[in-house]
């Protein structure tokens, strides 16, 4: 049976047939209450769904849109239109319209599966521009009441339809699923657009299959084991965990009810596996930190005295030692007096393997989660080359994102760009064959990102060969390094690094983190208004200000920030700073900020920045702040 499961709903077909109503396919936390899905759920929904899809008329090969939040009805709704033949293209919940437009009518897809009444509404606002759909189908009524347009269907009407077309038609579901064939194409996924208009990844069902394979041989998932799905599966990341990996295992995938209840529900679920994208590692270890210095003198007192012995005791196990007995009981000690609650409390205490993606952690955060017990891994992927490489164990080191994963090959040009070669690769962009012939040249995927290879096989990323920069006098410098590492500072939420040019050094534009900056002014009595004067205030600046020094202190004399500024305002992906998996848009933001930057090789002092604010009731307004740029001393 194993052998012929080489597609997603044979996946589905055979742990239906194998577990039935014996256990638990998927949790979701609806109004405070967990809703149970047994496998034999999962694949009734998703062929009502598949056979509701045919009976009007859903072809194999055509596409289906997703857009909507981490709930059981996405991973239904694509499981049904591959069952079909037909090919999932994912969609981020946050795209405005325009964004939405431009994947709907690039993937050709004939139908859109929405969410709620926010997410009908934005194909409503594009419809004379995507004529091929056919239908928008939604699955939380709440809001929809009143629409009564035959475009739009809910979910549960659909299911119905197929649940009539199965009366004729018992056997098509179950033999459209084994008509399935490993090198059909599963999912079109959408890369970030970094660098331009996101590029359509054509990945196939093996890839995804072969790629999580490779991952366990290295990683088990256990049929008992507990997945919290909570990034989005838009992004390649969660359709190789949550989706994939919940198949091939068997493991239960648990979704929780909000963005804002998640703490609480990681809590109650004590998720085995999980995957935050590297801003939520860093906003999380902010949190601790902050609440932490917060909490009464004598928690303050018994973590400081534990932590360093968790950074001990981690140390000696990346380096291959056992810790000696001493450390054993002080580590013992320090676990339970300090190290087990912290992880119950942020709803880890049971995660075996808990992983970061999307854009490399900074040393410090990463330091801080292993030497509480969390033992962090950092993984390395793409749409293009799917899971590449990851840390194993303790076989961890802070510069690395792991060494490849079995099946997996790495090598670097002259110029130091990483290429991948193995059975996970796609098959390249959609209608775009000039660019794929760009990246794929004789088997081997060209990644855009520069790395070398150790002697241990570990591969160190450096940053986007597009984004190492080069100063004056031929220094180079890698701005993602210099990023990651100050926003382990708890005060600090995003930073871009630039240099070279009309800058001869490097300088850095730092977003404080509104929240723990606001604790810190409060606690000194600081008054404050808004977010843009907050950021301005002289007392930030020397608090930025020693954050940047005790960076420079690691780093060669040619890459040290020289100047920064406090941003006025919050990057946005609303805007096109961030793309929505939250990676900077370096290009992007360097343009938009061009005047300001200018004012800082110019060598001002202040710079008077301007801001498009949105009101409620669609008008716009401009706001006008005094920008400082401040100077970090050449002695420390």
């Amino acid at each position: 049976m194993e052998r012929t499961a080489d597609t997603l709903p044979k996946l589905l077909k055979r742990n239906y047939e194998t577990w039935h109503d014996k256990k638990i396919a998927m949790r979701h936390k609806n109004f405070g209450i967990w809703q149970e899905y047994s496998w034999r759920d999962y694949y009734d929904n998703v062929k009502k769904f598949a056979l509701g899809l045919k009976s009007l008329g859903f072809e194999k090969g055509e596409k289906l849109c997703i857009i909507g939040d981490n709930e059981p009805e996405w991973y239904w709704a694509e499981l049904a239109c591959q069952a079909m033949g037909g090919i999932s293209v994912g969609i981020f919940v946050d795209c405005v319209p325009d964004e939405v437009k431009y994947i709907v009518d690039h993937s050709e897809a004939v139908f859109v599966v929405a969410r709620d009444q926010e997410q009908v509404d934005k194909i409503l606002a594009i419809r004379d521009d995507v004529s091929r759909v056919r239908k928008i189908i939604y699955w939380e009524p709440k809001g929809m009441w009143s629409y009564r347009d035959p475009f739009i269907l809910s979910f549960k009407n659909v299911q119905s339809l197929g649940d009539k077309y199965a009366r004729d038609q018992s056997a098509i579901f179950d033999e459209e699923i084994e008509a399935g064939d490993g090198k059909d194409l599963a999912i079109i996924c959408y890369t970030s657009g970094t660098t331009g208009l996101p590029k359509g990844a054509m990945v196939a069902h093996k890839n995804l299959i072969t790629t999580v394979r490779q991952w366990f041989e290295v990683e088990a998932w256990r049929h008992d084991d507990n997945y919290l799905s909570y990034v989005p599966p838009a992004w390649i990341t969660e359709q190789m965990f949550g989706i994939t990996g919940g198949l091939l295992s068997g493991a239960t995938v648990n979704f929780p009810e909000r963005p804002e209840t998640l703490e609480n529900d990681v809590r109650e679920i004590g998720p085995s596996m999980i995957l935050y994208n590297s801003r939520m590692w860093e906003s999380l270890c902010s949190t601790i930190l902050t609440k932490i210095e917060d909490g009464i003198l004598l928690k303050r007192l018994l973590f400081n005295l534990c932590l360093p012995i968790g950074y001990k005791v981690s140390e000696m196990k990346m380096e291959g030692r056992k810790p000696g007995l001493q450390w054993s009981i002080l580590y013992g000690l320090a676990n339970f007096l300090v190290f087990r609650s912290l992880r119950d409390k942020i709803g880890l205490k049971n995660t075996r393997a808990p992983y970061t993606g999307g854009a490399l952690i900074s040393p410090g955060t990463f330091r801080l989660f292993r030497a509480v017990g969390i033992d962090l891994r950092e993984i390395y992927g793409s749409s293009e080359a799917g899971l590449c490489c990851c840390h194993r164990g303790d076989d961890v080191k802070f510069e690395s994102i792991g060494v490849p994963l079995p099946g997996m090959h790495v090598k670097t040009t002259e110029e130091g760009e990483m290429l991948w070669k193995g059975d996970c690769i796609f098959l390249g962009y959609y209608k775009d064959p000039e660019k794929t012939a760009q990246v794929l040249v004789d088997g081997w995927y060209h990644s855009g990102d520069a790395a070398h290879i150790d002697e241990g096989g570990h591969v160190m990323y450096l940053d986007r060969m597009a984004d190492m920069m080069e100063l004056e006098g031929g220094a180079r410098f890698s701005p993602q390094h210099i990023e990651g590492r100050l926003k382990f500072s708890p005060y600090i939420r995003d930073a871009i690094s630039v240099g070279g040019g009309k800058i001869p050094y490097v300088a850095a534009l730092v977003q404080i983190d509104f929240d723990s900056v606001g604790k810190w002014a409060e606690r000194l009595h600081i008054p404050y208004t808004t977010f843009a004067d907050l950021s301005q205030k002289p007392q930030v600046h020397e608090l930025v200000e020693k954050e940047i020094l005790a960076l420079n202190q690691s780093l060669p004399d040619a890459s040290r920030v020289k100047k920064f500024v406090c941003l006025h305002k919050e990057l946005d992906p609303d805007e096109e700073e961030l793309t929505r998996t939250r990676k900077l848009r370096r290009d992007f933001i360097e343009k938009k900020y061009g005047d300001l930057l200018d004012a800082i090789a110019r060598g001002k002092r202040t710079f008077q920045a301007s801001s498009e604010v949105k009101y409620r009731d669609g008008s716009r307004g401009a706001t006008t702040t005094t920008v400082t740029v401040r100077t970090i001393p050449l002695h420390s």
